[in-house]
């Protein structure tokens, strides 16, 4: 590992520390300090900038998404508008970060805890759960700042033209079908893991698109067996928290050394046991089947945005005059670099994290 990325991850691990306390001392605070935790670490491997202001939006959305959440219309509005701003971030190269927040958003706004007596979905229950929120986010962005400035990051290249207008469309109708599903039939429930599977599936430039999606589920599953096989042998709480801060733990180290696949089974592991609620076993098996239909919905657009992509590639490649049949790209020219990195992503061995993949 080289020095740079030591660090990073040095300074990932501190973000945890009070993660670690909390699932001690203040159990009912690990789920929206991890919430609003989880999408700054992600935004500030790749830039410090980034943490601050996706904390501080995080935080702020947090108290407006649990009120939008009393309606299936202005859940519905809301959540699409994040999808909308996930996908066209992509346009500038800043999608680390904003598939975590976008997770948030959903949890809080499909079934948001409570931390106090009062009912989440009124100003009096929302405010202490965007506090929480933003604390998570805004010690988190601390943090970083003061272990990791001045280490280099790595730069995303931007989407553009047709496959970022397929990427943006994609984004938005399923996350409004997935919100007026869930906010309609199934409110208060697990059912804004769909949109978790489907955000943290649903990424630019990933080195293969039906691999990804295999591992999350795959890891979803193991992560939820977990859960379901601690809570079978009814474990302490003391038991449950401890392994909540492993999870805790084992994603942000996973997330900058380890395949995509053993990630989520931390990360599973952490959401799953942070959001139980009072039926674990069956919000562990509830989320295996919502990550499986998730996983398959965002690998069956990407697939279709790798093929729409190539073909429009191959006539944008194509000299004027050069016989349809003839695609290959000229030694020496202007599109050979971007060719051989296509070239590159589809060599990549499955499970292969690369610089350029979100998680």
């Amino acid at each position: 590992m080289d020095p740079s990325r030591r660090r990073l991850l040095v300074a990932a691990l501190a973000t945890v520390v009070p993660v670690v306390v909390l699932a001690v001392v203040a159990p009912a605070v690990v789920t929206p300090y991890f919430l609003g935790m989880l999408p700054t670490v992600v935004a500030g491997v790749a830039s410090l900038r980034r943490a601050w202001l996706l904390a501080g939006l995080t935080g702020a959305l947090a108290l407006v998404a649990p009120l939008a959440g009393a309606q299936v219309w202005s859940a519905v509005v809301l959540m699409t508008l994040v999808a909308a701003a996930l996908g066209l971030a992509a346009g500038r190269g800043w999608s680390s970060g904003g598939a975590p927040a976008a997770v948030t958003l959903a949890a809080l706004t499909v079934s948001p805890p409570a931390l106090v007596d009062a009912d989440p979905r009124t100003l009096a229950g929302a405010w202490p759960l965007a506090a929480a929120v933003l604390a998570g986010g805004v010690v988190t962005a601390l943090v970083l700042t003061l272990l990791s400035r001045g280490v280099p990051r790595p730069v995303h290249d931007p989407l553009t033209g047709p496959e970022l207008r397929f990427y943006v469309s994609a984004l938005v109708v399923v996350t409004a079908v997935g919100t007026w599903w869930a906010t309609t039939w199934f409110p208060d429930t697990h059912s804004w893991w769909l949109l978790l599977t489907f955000y943290l599936v649903m990424v630019p430039r990933t080195g293969d698109i039906t691999a990804r999606a295999l591992a999350r589920a795959g890891g979803t599953v193991l992560g939820g067996l977990v859960v379901v096989v601690l809570v079978a042998l009814d474990v302490a709480p003391q038991a449950m928290s401890l392994v909540v801060a492993v999870g805790v733990v084992g994603s942000v180290v996973t997330m900058l050394t380890a395949p995509y696949w053993v990630y989520t089974i931390f990360l599973t592991l952490t959401v799953v046991g942070t959001t139980t609620g009072d039926a674990p076993v069956a919000g562990a098996l509830e989320r295996v089947g919502l990550t499986l239909l998730g996983a398959g919905s965002a690998a069956g657009i990407l697939l279709l945005a790798r093929l729409l992509s190539h073909r429009s590639g191959r006539r944008a490649d194509r000299p004027a005059g050069r016989p349809a049949g003839q695609d290959a790209v000229p030694a020496g020219s202007g599109d050979a670099g971007g060719a051989q990195q296509r070239t590159d992503r589809e060599r990549r061995p499955q499970g292969e994290r690369a610089a350029d993949d979100d998680p």
